[in-house]
């Protein structure tokens, strides 16, 4: 047996930041061999399988990365401490989302012989840099699922959708000249600085279920150093958008001020030396009660109240892209996610646990109520060969 609250501490000792979670995904095969079958799948993802006879297949699913801590003398206890304190498990990453990732491991590991169909496992990387982008490389080797559980933050409540989130890049051009002679150039600081309360003053759409479009400006820079007046001036914008927002429709927000606009695209690197290329539109996405599999899970789980998270997930490829049935529960409250003193009540990485071994018992009845989605092209793909 694996006890999820000893496997989250173990989890949470080491530091998975984006892009360098190897030494996490190594411990995390050594620990899945013991049940099941496993692959290092694309990017780095872990891809654990279980396959017991015919039923359906539902993917559990988590990241491994986490944020930086930030400055860790403002913090309760180390934050790769995995401390134990108060009834809480300390550490960068206990709510987002090594306390999710641990009740998995140990609810599958305790209940692999009650699994009626396919089981997967995966923990993906950079999905703090680019939600969804791993998990779309996952989705593409392995069966098509006819549920993803997602294992964020629901405070034991179940997920049913988010807003989406995109970045955008504004850009201002100005006219180089000597620091010491600035009326000879155009500041494209000065010329940002003068937009963004434009940018920032933009009626956003208002979902009465997922709730209202926000921004948020998180970087600001100019790729000029020295004693020169900067010719370029880039800012950065966090948008969270709601149902039926578009790539073009974000764009078309802004089309009439002075500066450029774009969705920002970015090259990452895996921790497998992998390099691959983001653009950061992610769509919202959501099921409504009602709909059979979203039933299956409410009542497999005890009839947990339902939530919006506030915050994006992988399900903004899964459910968003793909329209395959997704939803979430995973322990702790996701407004401590990214904080100092990040914790999780141990207690409710326990009941994690439990509910994930309840809907394992209850595979068998997913297809009773599942309406199967037509999968896009790209998951029609030939896998590779089995694990």
């Amino acid at each position: 047996m694996i006890d999820p609250v000893e496997l989250a501490a173990e989890l949470l000792r080491i530091e998975s930041l984006s892009g360098d979670e190897g030494d996490l995904a190594d411990f995390l095969v050594k620990t899945l061999q013991r049940f099941a079958a496993v692959e290092r799948g694309p990017l780095g993802a872990i891809i654990a399988q279980i396959r017991n006879g015919e039923g359906p297949t539902i993917v559990f699913e988590g990241h491994m990365d986490t944020v930086p801590p930030g400055d860790e003398a403002v913090w309760s206890a180390p934050p790769f401490s995995g401390e134990e304190r108060g009834g809480y498990i300390w550490g960068r990453g206990a709510v987002d989302m090594k306390g999710a990732i641990a009740a998995q491991i140990a609810a599958t590991a305790a209940s692999r012989d009650a699994v009626q169909g396919t089981l997967y496992l995966t923990y993906v990387p950079h999905e703090e840099m680019a939600e969804g982008t791993a998990l779309g490389r996952v989705l593409e080797v392995v069966d098509v699922p006819d549920l993803v559980v997602l294992g964020e933050p629901t405070d034991l409540r179940l997920g049913i959708g988010h807003r989406g989130r995109v970045v955008i890049k504004l850009l201002t051009r100005g006219k180089t000249a000597h620091a010491s002679m600035p009326n000879l150039g155009q500041n494209a600081i000065d010329l940002m600085v003068k937009q963004l309360p434009k940018v920032l003053s933009r009626n956003l759409p208002d979902d009465p279920i997922l709730g209202k479009g926000t921004h948020a400006l998180t970087s600001i820079y100019t790729p000029t150093w020295g004693p020169i007046v900067p010719d370029r001036c880039i800012a950065e914008l966090d948008r969270r958008i709601v149902l039926g927002e578009t790539r073009d429709s974000v764009l078309e927000t802004y089309k009439d001020l002075d500066l450029e606009v774009a969705i920002a695209r970015e090259e990452l690197k895996s921790y497998t030396d992998e390099t691959f290329t983001v653009e950061h539109f992610y769509p919202a996405w959501y099921f409504d009660p009602a709909e059979g599999f979203v039933q299956w899970a409410w009542h497999a789980l005890d009839h947990p109240p339902f939530r919006i998270w506030r915050f994006s997930t992988d399900g903004v490829i899964s459910a968003g892209t793909y329209e395959l049935p997704t939803i979430g529960y995973g322990p702790g409250d996701e407004a401590l996610a990214h904080q100092p003193d990040e914790r999780v009540a141990v207690g409710d990485i326990a009941r994690a646990a439990e509910g994930y071994r309840r809907l394992i018992k209850r595979m068998g009845d997913l297809p009773k109520v599942l309406v199967k989605r037509e999968p896009l092209e790209v998951l029609r793909r030939p896998k590779r060969p089995g694990i």
